[in-house]
């Protein structure tokens, strides 16, 4: 708060200065100048310094109006982005642990409630499936850097969205390494639970689930068609 506060401060200086000019600029001129084209100069010199923290302070207040809705669209773009990446995932668990049947927002809140040994005893991660992980892995980091940097993500977000690349990463290279399927079990029990806690947090996304679903359906359709013309 000290810090905002000294940074006013030292933002509001250049306005007080040209303020503060103008008004000794037209108090002197009033009381010491007579000559008429001499005070019509001064005059105006007085009335510009007067007139330039008011042109600033528009400005300054367009830019930050501009700057904040272009922020929340970029926000609402890699948001969607982000839980399409998600849903996603959540696609490709359920392929790895053979669970079929219609995904809801309802459905997928209910996996929150997978046992651990049952994880286990369906788990199967194939290499196909494995190499989506990590794609999908790579582009949620770079939405992390990219988000973090002009703070479209909020922190929460991108704490969040870490923790969820930890654990990608630590299910990825136990499936690569040791392949210890109690330990892959709690990586995927951990996935689960954060891109729930992701899911609930975006009103947005529990809204309108069926329609990021429909989307996320399509680009992973669009993925592997893309992947079958390159191949």
């Amino acid at each position: 708060m000290a810090i905002k506060l000294r940074n006013i401060l030292l933002k509001m200086i250049p306005y007080v200065l040209s303020v503060a000019g103008g008004l000794i600029l037209f108090i002197v001129t009033k009381d010491e100048v007579h000559n008429p084209n001499v005070t019509d100069l001064i005059n105006n010199i007085s009335a510009s310094l007067l007139s330039i923290p008011l042109v600033f302070l528009l400005y300054d207040y367009t830019n930050y109006r501009v700057s904040k809705q272009l922020n929340k669209t970029m926000a609402d773009s890699m948001t969607d982005k982000i839980n399409i990446i998600l849903l996603n995932l959540i696609m490709i668990i359920r392929q790895m642990l053979g669970i079929r049947g219609t995904l809801t927002f309802a459905s997928m809140n209910k996996m929150s409630n997978l046992s651990q040994s049952k994880i286990v005893a369906n788990l199967k991660i194939t290499q196909n499936l494995a190499n989506e992980l990590r794609t999908y892995r790579d582009e949620i980091d770079n939405m992390i850097y990219n988000g973090a940097k002009p703070n479209v993500l909020t922190g929460a977000q991108v704490q969040m969205l870490t923790g969820l690349v930890r654990e990608l990463s630590l299910l990825i290279n136990e499936h690569s390494f040791r392949r210890n399927r109690r330990v892959a079990a709690k990586y995927i029990e951990n996935i689960i639970g954060k891109i729930i806690d992701w899911m609930d947090s975006d009103a947005f996304a529990s809204m309108h689930f069926q329609q990021l679903l429909g989307a996320a359906q399509l680009d992973a359709t669009n993925r592997k068609s893309t992947k079958s013309k390159n191949n």
